[in-house]
């Protein structure tokens, strides 16, 4: 069987305030750092025998990917496929602030997320195309074992849906938490998905 923890990076300051940061390399505040700790000690409690961490390269992921890291003791793999969407104009900017300045783009995207993409961004097509194109190597690639992939809440909700037979409808109903767990399972070609959106352990004390 081969088991993928998907891990939402920890929260950062453009989180906390709801600004749209895509490709923008936004690192982890003081909470995001906290949150990185209590997902790297949740699952160095259940994964046992890591066989790599696969991260976005861009800093709020890759931190969380080296806490850990730390834990499981595995190896990292950054890589640009699982990077967030580029939001062109739009980053840095919070939803009242892209109805304001761009409300044609935003009707468009509200009601066809597909054709409706921020100027000087990268379309929805394209960018469901490269995770996916990431998910099929990194099945091919291990067959079985365990493995973190530490990604964005779009860049997960592409995996999640790969593996749900889910279309762009379906990734909107999905909701990833700063830290959040979800786990895929894959076992004689059958997938499916065996958790959704775990934050329990930031409870913990």
């Amino acid at each position: 069987m081969l088991r993928l923890y998907l891990v939402r990076h920890g929260q950062t300051a453009w989180n906390h305030t709801g600004r749209i940061q895509g490709h923008s390399d936004v690192p982890l505040d003081e909470i995001g750092q906290q949150q990185a700790q209590r997902v790297a000690s949740w699952l160095g409690e259940r994964v046992h025998a890591p066989l790599a961490i696969y991260t976005s390269d861009l800093k709020r992921c890759l931190q969380t990917a080296e806490t850990i890291a730390t834990r499981l003791n595995a190896p990292i793999h950054p890589t640009t496929a699982l990077r967030e969407r580029h939001w062109g104009a739009w980053e840095g900017l919070t939803r009242e602030e892209v109805i304001e300045r761009y409300p044609e783009h935003h009707f468009t995207y509200l009601y066809d997320p597909l054709a409706g993409t921020p100027p000087e961004g990268e379309p929805m097509n394209a960018f469901w195309d490269r995770v996916q194109q990431f998910a099929s190597q990194l099945y091919a690639q291990h067959p079985e074992g365990e493995l973190v992939v530490v990604g964005h809440g779009g860049s997960l909700r592409i995996l999640l849906c790969d593996a749900l037979a889910g279309d762009i409808q379906t990734y909107r109903r999905i909701r990833l938490d700063n830290t959040a767990v979800s786990i895929i399972e894959r076992v004689d070609g059958r997938i499916w998905v065996a958790l959704l959106n775990y934050t329990g352990f930031l409870d913990s004390k």
